[in-house]
This record gives C-alpha cells, structure tokens and sequence, in this order.
C-alpha cells in the first residue's frame, strides 16, 4: 500500500515553527544581552547568526531525510550510514540526559514563572518537580487531557510573543529607571551567547521523523528547513527588539527571567498581565507536555530495534499504547535532572547557564557525523545540489564548533567536566552495545 503523503509546505514550516518556538525565547533574553555586554544590536547579531547556524544543519540533514522514507529520525542515519552503536549510544543519550535536562529546566521555568522570580530556589524545584509527575501522570493514564492541553499550549505560545514584539516596536516611553551599566566591552565573549540562543532553537530535528509523509519532500522539506528558521528569526528579533525598546538592557539585565512579566505589566497593566502570564505558563509547560510525551517512547523505541537489551521496555502496553517502563524510566531519570539543576542552581556552577545548555552543546556537536554523511555522498555524486551537499555541512560544521567554544567561553572548567561526562556516557553505551553483540554472535 502507498503511503499517503499529507503535509504540505505551510503545513511542514508551521510544524517546525511550533515545535522550536517554545519557552527558550522568554527566559534566555537577558542571557544573549548579557553576553552581548548589555548592546542591543549585538545580541540582535547573535539572534540571526544562531537562525544561520540553524537553516544551514537543517539543509544539510533534508538530504538525509527524503532518502529515507521508511525509517525517518536522525538515529536511523547514524545506524545506517556509520554504526548501531553509534546511534544506541546517541539515542540513548538524547532519552536520559539531552531530552531530560531539558524538560526539568523548561519545567522550572513554568514553576519560576508560577511562583514569580523572588520565590525561593527549593519552593521553585518543587513544584516543578509536581509539574513534571502531574505530566507524566496525563500522557500515560489520560491522553485526551494531555492531547488538550497540548493543543491548547501550541494554539496560545506566540500570544505573548506578539504582545511584546508589536507593542515594543512602537513604544516610545521612558524605560524604567535603573542604574546605567551598559554597555560593557565583551571582547569574543559574545560568542557565548550562541548558547543561550540554541536553547530557544532547538528542537527542529523533530520534523525529519515526518519526512515520508510530506508532499514533494525533495523541494517542500528543504524550502521549510529554510523559510520557518526565517519566520522564527523575525519574531524573536522583532521580541528581543520590543522587549529592550519597552525596559531598556539595564532593567533587563536587573530583573533577569522575569523580564516579560514586568514588560506586560508595563504596558497591560496588572488584571491583562496576569492573563498573558497565564499564557505563558501553559505555553512553557506545554513544551514540557511534548517534549516529555515524545521522550517516554524512545526507550521502547530502541528496545524493540534490539539497541538495548531490555524486554520489559519493548512490551507496548495495549491499555496506554505505550510502555509503561520505559516512561517511568524517563520520568525518574528526569526529576534526577530536576535535583542536579537545583544543586547546580544552588552553588552556582555554571554562572550565566545551566544543565540543558551544555547537553545542547553535545548534542549539536554530534549532529557533525551527519553534516560529514552528507558531505560524503556530495563527494560521491549521491547529492548533487551544491548548497545542500557542500555549502550547507561545511558552514553548519563550523557553527557547531563556534557553540562548543562559546560553551567552553562560559565556564570552562564546569563545562568541560560536563562535556566529559557526556562524552564518556555515550562512550560507556557504545561499549555496552558492543559486548551485547558479540554475546550475541558467540552463541
């Protein structure tokens, strides 16, 4: 039977534009500004080179995706083309480190946004961590309620992206009055604020797994890979302009996360603010919901590939249609998280970042097995589009080094030692994955 090709471009940009855009975008504008040195135009700057960095991978992995029609995602290309083990390790990493330290931080955000930016540290953790049981309580015993709210959280996201970006553009009154700091001389330390910013982009590899069941793949994946990265750049820098017109850097930069709660005060007042930053709440935690429904799947994923020898997580319960395992799993793994952010948070170990950032930092640095696939068939005569096959892996390739130096800038130390860890876990599951094969071959 043919399959039937459903998605169409807008269908496909529309996609990408309401997987990425998200939560990153309201709480990691005092952390570009504050890379920038408090210069509005540079943290401008550093908002369209990370879209650049971000159309440039996407171009280049589309080559991948429309070659493969029958088992689409970005772990099927490293299984296929360079080793299993290299994509159980990978996979494994993005099911309990990459995935979970995102969603626990995207959670705390909902709780600091809940609680209001002057709660204390433990009364913010808790109730993320209450967040994160109720969600995972509602994607495994009540579907429709998770499905709901999902659909509720991607229909209202950009609500208060649009409230700040057009009313700041327009905006003409004084900002609040704080001490003038800025702006400072940063030298290349701006270049840390690429990190920051791939947190409010990540998230667009999610499309290549729909790959077969767009129209016209070959033209509409690669135009979307294209045009929603420019859709999503013109409203964060439309949201990043607004925001700075409405309270200035110096404010922003005082009042850290809570910046879009003052600015919506500002100009609603406190009865419509308190509206908009409901909107915000669900939209945040909206982006929990999804992340974490994607996320409990991957494990029983993996596990009925044979990628990890675990029987109880490859058993699909037929009352939840999912495995109820291989969710737990995903749910302790991530309060885990919750608790290392907070202690991270607590002592202050990684100024300016956190956990969720680092993990992003790898995991873009392991997309580089893909951009040197792609450059590899290009060489070959596989691909023959130059932009996607040559210019498109070369250019992402160095962007992805230009965040790990961006990271390193941060903090090296604490996130060098993170980077370790990441390294060695993925090279722990390679090794494990090995070991079940060749047990496998001797009997």
């Amino acid at each position: 039977m043919k399959e039937r090709k459903q998605y169409g471009l807008m269908t496909t940009i529309a996609m990408i534009v309401g997987v990425v855009i998200g939560s990153g975008i309201y709480f990691k504008v005092d952390d570009i500004l504050n890379y920038a040195g408090g210069n509005v135009g540079l943290g401008m700057l550093i908002i369209v080179l990370g879209s650049f960095a971000i159309v440039f991978g996407s171009l280049s992995i589309s080559e991948l995706a429309v070659r493969h029609s029958d088992a689409g995602g970005i772990f099927y290309y490293y299984a296929h083309y360079i080793h299993p083990g290299l994509a159980t390790s990978l996979g494994i990493f993005a099911s309990y480190v990459y995935m979970p330290t995102v969603i626990a931080v995207i959670t705390w955000v909902g709780a600091v946004f809940t609680l209001g930016g002057q709660s204390s540290l433990e009364a913010q953790i808790l109730l993320a961590a209450l967040y994160l049981i109720v969600l995972t309580v509602l994607n495994i015993y009540s579907k429709w309620l998770a499905g709901l709210f999902q659909s509720l959280s991607t229909l209202i996201k950009v609500v208060p992206l649009l409230a700040i970006a057009i009313i700041g553009f327009f905006w003409q009154k004084d900002f609040p009055a704080v001490p003038n700091v800025t702006p400072i001389s940063v030298g290349w330390g701006w270049l840390s604020g690429l990190v920051p910013l791939y947190f409010a982009y990540d998230g667009w590899t999610v499309v290549t797994s729909i790959a077969p069941e767009i129209k016209n793949p070959k033209k509409n994946l690669a135009r979307a890979f294209i045009f929603a990265p420019m859709v999503i750049l013109a409203l964060y820098l439309l949201f990043f302009y607004g925001l700075n017109q409405i309270l200035g850097p110096d404010y922003i930069l005082m009042v850290g996360n809570d910046a879009v709660v003052h600015a919506i005060e500002l100009i609603y007042g406190k009865l419509v603010s308190k509206v908009l930053l409901l909107v915000i709440i669900i939209a945040v935690l909206g982006v929990s919901n999804g992340m974490l429904l994607a996320t409990m799947r991957l494990p029983q994923a993996f596990a009925s590939l044979g990628w990890i020898e675990q029987s109880k997580f490859a058993k699909i319960d037929l009352k939840y249609q999912l495995s109820l395992p291989a969710s737990f799993s995903v749910a302790g793994v991530t309060l885990f998280w919750l608790g290392v952010h907070y202690l991270v948070s607590k002592f202050n170990l990684l100024p300016g970042s956190d956990i969720s950032e680092i993990t992003i930092v790898f995991n873009n640095l392991s997309f580089v097995f893909l951009y040197w696939i792609v450059f590899m068939l290009y060489r070959k005569g596989v691909i023959q589009n130059k932009l996607t096959g040559l210019i498109s892996p070369i250019l992402a390739t160095v962007a992805a080094v230009v965040l790990l130096v961006g990271g390193l800038l941060t903090n090296f130390r604490n996130v060098f030692f993170f980077l370790v860890f990441c390294f060695f876990f993925c090279l722990i599951v390679f090794l494990y994955y090995q070991k079940k094969q060749s047990k496998q071959k001797s009997k």
